[in-house]
């Protein structure tokens, strides 16, 4: 990446990249309809259409949405609840095992009440 200067860096979750290599692919038509894509940008596509649990615009107002309800709470670990959607106290368990902050019965069965209404 010579003559490229990072701007800004964010947490995007799956369906938020989605979104962006969807936008890209439509791009790409455009410009070249044989080849619109890279070959890293299509299988990077194709594992966001497989894993992606809900919409883009959902996504972003469900981390909003946790980052407002626990003070403790950053774009890293909101993005990391989000993609994998744990069902139970113990996947949440599983994501926090190596964070500084390990949430309560209380405050996992409150992510958990979150994520429900968006679960498709």
């Amino acid at each position: 990446m010579i003559g490229r200067k990072k701007l800004k860096e964010r947490y995007i979750t799956i369906a938020e990249a989605k979104e962006i290599l969807l936008k890209r692919r439509e791009e790409g038509v455009e410009i070249n309809p044989d080849e619109p894509m890279f070959y890293e940008a299509r299988v990077s596509l194709e594992h966001a259409e497989k894993f992606a649990k809900i919409k883009a615009e959902q996504a972003s107002e469900l981390k909003q949405k946790l980052i407002e309800s626990f003070e403790w709470m950053n774009e890293k670990l909101a993005t990391k609840i989000i993609d994998i959607m744990p069902e139970d106290y113990f996947d949440i368990r599983v994501i926090f095992a190596k964070e500084v902050h390990m949430p309560t019965k209380e405050e996992a069965e409150k992510i958990l009440e979150i994520l429900k209404e968006y679960r498709e």
